[in-house]
């Protein structure tokens, strides 16, 4: 996620519409997942700003007119309202194409409107009594700000803040610094350029393979030993090597101090980072286990329907349900001139069918391979269409 590994990215093509006033997923209650009753909606949302002067609108579009701008770094907060529209906005030279929050500003003036969500990083979402420390985690945000992305001795600096100020974060709070640390570091490696380090090193065929399994020696070499200074690793993918943020240290040092769904979130795309799904256009991992996966995050989505951090959840449950309906270019469903069912997914259907009957993935599952046995285990059109379904998802 992700946030993961690089397979995150690709999900985020095929993830269903999120929207942070509904529960992500309603199991069947025949669901054969057993999960705690899910938590009662936020009483409020917690966002920081993520670029400098934000409009704040007094409508949810860009002809709406501008209530005041939001600096970056400054906090507000809302109910979960979100427009039923979307705009295409560039951020910082990335398009996006999203709704607007309804939000008030933190500050004393308390202004009301809509701000675009691209912009926004939702750090909380819950009770108003437990609400992280908002002055801490304002002289954080004020602290990132006044750090340069493109150098890298910045993460340093990042993490050394976070052990000298916000060591003893518990809770919510170590959950909102956690995501902020992670965001930050996050805009460093998309924005850093520092895969330039890595190119310049000649790497040996032992390289690879240490980095494939996640066994890679970070002081082997002087600009490798840098990066994991400042908060990153390496990730092998399509011949190449170049770093990314360091999930397993970040989840060193807060995982022990987070709340329980932030912790397994964590937890699991640690878990997930260690066996990659993805690379050149194809799934790596046993099938059975991509379902494992589907009906974990799943079960996590029904738990902690309002989680902070939802749309990637999402995104990881619905990308993964993806492949698993519609396959990949290297790992496809149908094969040969016939396009008949391959024999990897007419296993791992009916280990769908049987191990997680009743659940989203199950019946989702059940749909199409009902369909293919009753289109003679062949692709048609109606088999197409059904597929075509999920890709519009």
């Amino acid at each position: 996620m992700l946030a993961f590994s690089a397979f995150v990215a690709a999900t985020m093509l095929f993830a269903c519409k999120n929207d942070p006033k509904q529960a992500a997923v309603i199991l069947p209650s025949e669901s054969t997942l057993t999960t705690p009753p899910p938590s009662p909606k936020p009483e409020i949302y917690l966002y920081m700003v993520s670029v400098d002067k934000l409009n704040l609108r007094d409508q949810s579009n860009k002809n709406g007119k501008v209530v005041t701008q939001l600096a970056e770094g400054d906090f507000v907060e809302g109910t979960g309202e979100i427009s039923a529209n979307k705009e295409e906005v560039t951020l910082r030279g990335i398009p996006f194409n999203e709704p607007y929050f309804k939000v008030t500003s933190t500050t004393p003036e308390q202004y009301n409107g809509w701000a675009y969500s691209a912009g926004l990083i939702p750090v909380y979402a819950g009770p108003r009594a437990t609400t992280p420390d908002l002055g801490k985690l304002s002289q954080f945000s004020m602290f990132l700000k006044k750090l340069d992305v493109k150098k890298l001795d910045s993460g340093k600096k990042a993490w050394d803040y976070v052990s000298q100020n916000l060591a003893g974060a518990q809770g919510t709070l170590a959950d909102a610094t956690f995501i902020l640390l992670e965001k930050f570091l996050f805009r460093m490696e998309t924005e850093g350029n520092y895969y330039e380090l890595t190119e310049k090193i000649k790497w040996q065929d032992a390289d690879y393979e240490a980095i494939g399994k996640e066994i890679f020696d970070m002081k082997k070499y002087p600009a490798t030993k840098t990066l994991a200074e400042n908060g990153f690793r390496l990730e092998e993918g399509e011949g190449m090597i170049y770093p990314i943020v360091d999930w397993a240290n970040l989840g060193a040092t807060f995982a022990a101090k987070m709340t329980p769904p932030m912790k397994n979130f964590v937890e699991q795309s640690i878990l997930e980072q260690k066996d990659n799904l993805w690379d050149d256009g194809g799934i790596l991992i046993p099938l059975e286990q991509v379902a494992d996966r589907a009906a974990w995050w799943e079960k996590f989505n029904f738990a902690n329907p309002y989680f902070v951090r939802s749309e990637e959840t999402q995104n990881a449950q619905f990308g993964l349900l993806f492949l698993l309906i519609c396959g990949a270019d290297n790992t496809p469903v149908f094969i040969d001139e016939a396009q008949v069912l391959s024999e990897d997914f007419k296993k791992v259907w009916a280990y769908v069918n049987q191990k997680y009957a009743g659940t989203v993935l199950g019946k989702s599952v059940k749909e199409m391979s009902d369909l293919v046995a009753a289109e003679g285990g062949k692709r048609t059109k109606k088999v197409e269409a059904l597929m075509q379904q999920y890709m519009n998802r």
